[in-house]
């Protein structure tokens, strides 16, 4: 096992950084995957390792101002079904569901969709957004936590536009995701697993993008 998880690791070690000006603005989405204060300083599911991303993010952001951009935002009832598999998190109108404050100002003139489940693929504004954005060719996906919400949203974009035969770029930067530790949930591990299972899918796991 511990073979197989060096491979894993080498594999992506030698992967090379992207440079956003090789991107056009115009077929390029920034999507930014629940940078709630829930997964990073209040409640059962908060992780300090989301502290790594923060810096890359607000950099990533300010390079990209007049990019299309999507930011979600974990959001739960008290009765939400979620809730079998996890701890209570992210309650409607708690603090645990706000954005964290440095990624607050980049929200204007952008989508914010609000999520009841994992992946934010399922919900009827993203949905629509892809239907109104057909144009859109590269997806940076971005945020926490890479082996759920991110990986989710991720597999299901590659997956979609398989399925319809279209080629989209898929790029998840490496130095943009998070996830957390937790007894067994090693983060370290997690990360590994997830971005190695994402490039063997099709996904474009970029170490950062310049």
């Amino acid at each position: 096992m511990y073979e197989i998880l060096k491979e894993m690791e080498k594999a992506l070690i030698d992967l090379e950084s992207i440079n956003l000006k090789d991107l056009k603005e115009e077929n390029t989405a920034i999507i930014v995957v629940d940078m709630v204060r829930g997964f990073y300083d209040v409640g059962p599911l908060a992780s300090s390792r989301v502290k790594n991303i923060i810096s890359p993010l607000v950099k990533l952001n300010d390079k990209t101002t007049g990019y299309k951009k999507i930011f979600f935002i974990d959001c739960h009832e008290e009765d939400s079904s979620e809730f079998n598999a996890y701890p209570p998190h992210c309650i409607a109108n708690t603090v645990e569901s706000e954005l964290i404050e440095e990624l607050k100002v980049y929200t204007k003139n952008n989508k914010i969709i609000k999520k009841n489940s994992t992946n934010g693929f399922h919900t009827k504004e993203f949905q629509q957004w892809l239907k109104e954005n057909s144009s859109i060719n590269n997806f940076i996906v971005t945020g926490v936590c890479t082996d759920i919400c991110v990986e989710t949203l991720a597999i299901s974009l590659i997956t979609y536009f398989n399925e319809i035969n279209e080629e989209k770029n898929i790029i998840v930067p490496m130095n943009l995701v998070e996830t957390y530790d937790l007894g067994i949930h090693n983060g370290d591990l997690m990360n590994l697993i997830s971005l190695y299972k994402m490039k063997i899918n099709g996904i474009n796991i970029v170490k950062y993008i310049e």
